[in-house]
């Protein structure tokens, strides 16, 4: 006990012979504690295993600091730096989000939205919407409808062709049909009116499990940046996916209708 005490005062005090050794772990434990900032904005977003990790790694680091031994200590910081560079390069996707803050809405704004919302018909338009998407996955026909919630999508509205029409099965099935113009890219809806056709969305780099083309890596990229929820049907499977909040669910035909409800209503 007094040894371990004895190393702590040794350690933590500035003392000549100590000064290059507490200089060093100073700028150690900072960039640990930068890398543990970081860390806990991924935990933030569900990433539970790198916070669990960082912790284990900063008492093994700073355990190895006091009992001086000098080699652990930095293959342990080293570890750490690395590891979490890892981290947050396989989820650089998930930072797009902080950058690409929603913007800020005025009350007028806000109160027209939700006077929109309540003369929006929602179980009409998910019942046009099971309609559309159980036809283009009997098809397969490739296809991403993405719905607009709070996060202003006009940036990428202004990428493709403006529709400005109500949604109907009908008008849908034709869009994604292969060999029209708009078959390509997204249609964007708010409040039951499709705004555009082929829309195109950054593709997300994150890294995911499975087989996904280009519209579901599209479909992952903007659910990443905005509180959208985009609806995708394979073309070369016709398997129906639901893409929210950076996440990527496949979902049976007979229950899709159940958890769209649940993400729109």
């Amino acid at each position: 006990m007094t040894f371990f005490v004895n190393n702590m005062i040794d350690i933590f005090t500035f003392s000549s012979q100590n000064e290059k050794l507490t200089y060093i772990l100073g700028v150690s434990i900072s960039s640990v504690i930068i890398m543990l900032f970081i860390s806990l904005v991924i935990y933030k977003i569900n990433r539970k295993f790198v916070l669990i990790f960082n912790l284990s790694a900063l008492i093994a680091f700073i355990v190895s600091a006091i009992f001086r031994i000098d080699v652990l200590t930095y293959v342990i910081l080293g570890l750490i730096l690395f590891a979490n560079f890892y981290f947050i390069r396989t989820n650089d996707g998930e930072f797009r989000k902080f950058v690409a803050k929603p913007l800020k809405k005025t009350n007028k704004n806000m109160k027209e939205k939700k006077d929109d919302d309540k003369n929006v018909d929602m179980q009409k338009l998910i019942s046009n919407l099971v309609i559309a998407v159980n036809w283009l996955s009997r098809n397969k026909v490739g296809a991403l409808i993405t719905f607009e919630k709070g996060t202003p999508l006009d940036n990428y509205i202004k990428s493709g062709t403006i529709i400005n029409c109500p949604f109907t099965p009908e008008l849908v099935e034709t869009i994604f049909y292969e060999g029209t113009r708009l078959h390509d890219g997204a249609i964007v809806i708010r409040n039951g009116i499709i705004l555009a056709a082929a829309v195109y969305y950054t593709p997300s780099t994150k890294a995911v499990i499975g087989k996904f083309g280009a519209r579901h890596r599209a479909a992952l990229g903007i659910s990443e940046v905005s509180d959208s929820i985009t609806v995708i049907v394979s073309e070369e499977t016709g398997r129906i996916a639901i893409a929210h909040n950076g996440m990527l669910d496949n979902v049976k035909s007979d229950e899709f209708e159940k958890l769209i409800s649940m993400q729109l209503l």
